[in-house]
């Protein structure tokens, strides 16, 4: 009896360590999810003006006016874009060399002979695992943060200079 409520109480413990994680993953992928579904969206939209420009006969003026319209907004859009592309290969670029050392942390682990060496080596390797998840999941946030910044920055503008536009 005492030997089962101690495994209880181990895997209790187990859970309430690895929850915090378990909690973190699953806002990461709701926030990817999110990310997924507002750029299909965007397709979208874009694909229906696309089909409203194409359906629409309307003089060349008009036409150069959509385009003229579309291309700043790609160009308003794509550096914005860029940054946050830099960015996110920047973090596999760490994330690689970083992973590459957690390789050989754990090669290292299993080459060592005496108990008390090998308890050091996995605690570093436990460590500097758990730091490195921390570490990705703060500058996918810091990246997620700007990238909606970046966003809201674009679209002020854009209700900006179509205020000035209508004036």
């Amino acid at each position: 009896m005492k030997g089962h409520v101690m495994k209880e109480k181990a895997k209790e413990s187990t859970y309430q360590k690895t929850k915090p994680l378990s909690e973190a993953a699953d806002k990461a992928m709701k926030n990817y999810e999110q990310a997924v579904r507002t750029g299909l969206k965007l397709q979208e939209e874009a694909a229906h003006l696309w089909t409203n420009l194409v359906n629409q006969s309307a003089s060349p003026q008009d036409w150069q006016k959509r385009f003229s319209s579309a291309s700043a907004v790609a160009n308003g859009i794509y550096p914005a874009a860029q940054k946050r592309l830099e960015e996110v290969l920047n973090l596999v670029e760490e994330n690689t060399r970083a992973s590459t050392e957690l390789f050989k942390k754990a090669a290292d682990v299993c080459q060592t002979t005496t108990l008390p060496e090998c308890q050091a080596k996995w605690l570093d390797l436990c460590t500097a695992s758990v730091d490195l998840t921390r570490s990705n999941f703060e500058t996918v946030s810091q990246i997620n943060s700007r990238a909606v910044d970046s966003w809201i920055d674009y679209v002020r503008k854009s209700a900006d200079v179509t205020e000035v536009k209508m004036a």
